[in-house]
């Protein structure tokens, strides 16, 4: 009976360490990121349903949902970390191309913060090989539908 409770045990907490939240490290961000919008209709509809927003709210954004997955699909956003805390951003949409600059840096508690606004509510670290974005609230974090990966 020992063996089989321990074994239970044993996969139990790798289980939670191969969902856990890993901190950014600076040499970890080399290369090339692309970001990906990962929302589905459920995502909008348990916002739409949780947030407080008035009916006539909730009847335009569910009309336009269908119309935001297309416009997303047309969008490609590309990040690269550069040195000196500098955030290269590409964005190509409908044919046109644009690149901004913006700040990174990580905190104290090795969080991924993307300019420097002043809003620590917004953060990324790693899970499962990819950047998530997360919003803190308190001592909890919410997992966002956005993510960025690698690319090469």
């Amino acid at each position: 009976m020992k063996p089989i409770a321990l074994t239970l045990i044993c996969l139990f907490f790798l289980g939670v360490n191969v969902q856990a939240q890993k901190k950014v490290k600076e040499h970890q961000l080399k290369g090339n990121w692309k970001m990906v919008f990962d929302i589905d209709e459920e995502f909008i509809e348990e916002e739409l349903e949780s947030n407080d927003i008035p009916w006539m709210g909730k009847f335009i954004a569910e009309g336009v949902s269908g119309f935001v997955f297309s416009i997303l699909d047309d969008i490609d956003i590309r990040m690269e970390f550069e040195r000196d805390n500098q955030l290269r951003i590409t964005v190509n949409a409908f044919g046109e191309e644009e690149v901004e600059y913006a700040t990174w840096y990580i905190d104290s508690k090795g969080a991924l913060i993307l300019d420097d606004d002043d809003h620590d509510d917004d953060i990324w670290l790693f899970n499962q090989g990819k950047l998530y974005a997360y919003e803190r609230h308190g001592e909890q974090l919410e997992m966002q539908p956005v993510y960025l990966r690698r690319v090469k």
